[in-house]
């Protein structure tokens, strides 16, 4: 058994992982509803894998470890991230117990390169979907976090 600075780990599991490949745009359709292969664009260059697990400690206390190497594209970058969690269980009598953690996911930004049409406006747009209507803006970094509690009862 592992101990480090009073807790000890009595279970750890890799829960999954393993390379894999991404579901990226294989065509789009313009405004004059002619389709365009857009595959190229959004080929993986890079192996993309990812490994999930957690551990529990003998203080009734799950931390989870999630990890993806992100995606690198022609058009669409995804950096590397790192989910993790902590969830902590109390008894309350022989009857039911409450259930409580929080989860973050460091890094996974998102930017996507625009592509230029050749009208001689030099407009930008997404090249996936070949939005022109609308200025092109590149997706923003969102940190996902949650906070959670549960109470469960045993009838």
């Amino acid at each position: 058994m592992l101990c480090l600075l009073g807790a000890c780990i009595l279970s750890a599991k890799i829960t999954g992982g393993g390379t894999y490949t991404e579901k990226t745009p294989t065509v789009s359709i313009d405004n004059s509803n002619r389709v365009h292969s857009v595959s190229h664009f959004y080929k993986p260059e890079n192996t993309q894998f990812k490994i999930n697990g957690f551990l529990i400690l003998d203080s009734l206390t799950r931390i989870d470890v999630n990890y993806d190497n992100g995606l690198k594209s022609q058009k669409r970058y995804r950096d590397k991230s790192l989910d993790i969690g902590i969830r902590q269980l109390k008894q309350l009598g022989k009857s039911g117990h409450v259930f409580y953690g929080a989860s973050t996911k460091i890094g996974g930004k998102i930017t996507n390169i625009p592509c230029r049409d050749d009208s001689g406006f030099e407009r930008l747009f997404y090249c996936d979907n070949l939005s022109t209507l609308k200025p092109f803006k590149a997706s923003e970094y969102i940190q996902t976090s949650q906070v959670f509690i549960k109470y469960l009862h045993r009838f």
